[in-house]
């Protein structure tokens, strides 16, 4: 039998997780009922992978705005910040900016990969923070 169909990913929409919850009863639910739902057959070497975020909200392993800019403010005090070719993975680029920004005490440069200018995400990113900072009295 010649295969046709490569790797299949899906996306399953679970419950929020909250610190403590017992993921593993969650995530099991969660699959078994897109399967009924959706009519999938789970079968022997299927993989089932979470995210790191769903772990660490579970553990409650995670940094707020607030413990990010606690800890920039700690190490820079009024020192200019360099924020050198981030990477923007989805919102975790978005928190780390706004707790650097809510740290820093005046200036911070940012510098992009010219790629990254293009992207519509980073430009309302980009837009957002700059908005914001200057409520702070931040400049960038």
């Amino acid at each position: 039998m010649e295969r046709v169909v490569g790797t299949v990913v899906r996306g399953l929409r679970c419950p929020i997780i909250n610190k403590g919850d017992n993921i593993e009863e969650i995530v099991v639910d969660s699959v078994l009922k897109a399967a009924e739902v959706e009519k999938l057959t789970i079968n022997d070497r299927d993989i089932v992978t979470i995210t790191e975020s769903i772990v660490a909200r579970a553990q409650d392993n995670y940094a707020t705005v607030d413990h990010i800019a606690k800890d920039v403010q700690s190490k820079f005090g009024d020192d200019t910040i360099g924020v050198i070719f981030p990477i923007l993975s989805r919102n975790r680029f978005a928190i780390c900016l706004r707790g650097i920004a809510k740290g820093a005490a005046k200036k911070i440069v940012l510098m992009l990969a010219i790629h990254l200018m293009k992207s519509a995400i980073t430009l309302s990113i980009l837009t957002h923070l700059m908005k914001r900072a200057s409520t702070l009295g931040r400049t960038f």
